[in-house]
């Protein structure tokens, strides 16, 4: 797909800026590398600067390596004072002084490492300094990460007790459940023993009093029975005719 003008100008400036901003990043990281360090350590110093500084990641690696080595590119950076400052100009990783960018730190007399500059006591004493605040900010950076990973550890623990807690009282809940379901199976079953107690109590009583019905049916019925045996037995000389 073709980018219009406006598009290609708006892209520029994007990347121009973000490769302006890798390059300071890129510069202070050579000022404060230390010793026996490489380009390749220059280059990872320089992208954890320019992530802490601008808070994002440094995605235009290509394009820095291609603007890097051009003159005419650099010269539009702004100059900072102190007569220490080094630019890449080659891919194997030599180093030019601000006084002569043109010329290898590597074939500067009197210079025998790329990441060594020549440079007054005050400016070694300066560098010593920034290299002391570069590592205490390390430390802070360390200990900010390390009380959030902690932070996150105790967040995890208090959401697994929560969780545990809640099942807990899920697990409780239940255990009252079918505690209430046996109160209330145990109750029907006495009431029903209860009904059935009662209906005994009733039929026992029906019997009975149907036994004693029965029974006085029984005695009044003899009762007549003797009376009739009686009758013709009694003495009917002192009766009247009525």
């Amino acid at each position: 797909m073709t980018r219009g003008v406006v598009a290609c100008k708006k892209r520029w400036y994007k990347i121009n800026k973000a490769v302006a901003q890798f390059a300071g990043c890129y510069d202070q990281a050579s000022r404060n590398i230390r010793s026996g360090s490489n380009a390749d350590d220059i280059k990872e110093l320089a992208y954890k600067i320019y992530s802490i500084n601008y808070g994002q990641k440094f995605t235009f690696e290509r394009h820095w390596n291609m603007l890097q080595l051009e003159q005419k590119w650099r010269s539009q950076l702004p100059i900072q004072s102190g007569g220490s400052k080094r630019t890449k100009v080659s891919a194997t990783g030599a180093y030019s002084s601000s006084s002569n960018p043109e010329i290898p730190l590597a074939d500067e007399p009197g210079v025998d490492s790329p990441v060594h500059p020549q440079g007054s006591k005050k400016s070694k004493r300066k560098g010593k300094g920034k290299a002391q605040m570069s590592e205490d900010f390390s430390e802070k950076k360390s200990s900010v990460v390390k009380k959030l990973s902690l932070m996150e550890d105790i967040k995890n623990v208090r959401e697994k007790e929560l969780i545990d807690r809640e099942k807990e009282r899920e697990e409780e809940r239940e255990h009252r459940a079918k505690i209430m379901a046996i109160k209330k199976n145990e109750l029907q079953i006495q009431a029903a023993i209860k009904e059935q107690e009662l209906q005994t109590q009733r039929y026992i009583k029906e019997m009975e009093i149907n036994a004693k019905e029965r029974k006085m049916e029984r005695m009044a019925k003899e009762r007549e029975r003797e009376m009739d045996m009686q009758i013709p037995n009694a003495d009917t000389s002192t009766m009247s005719e009525k």
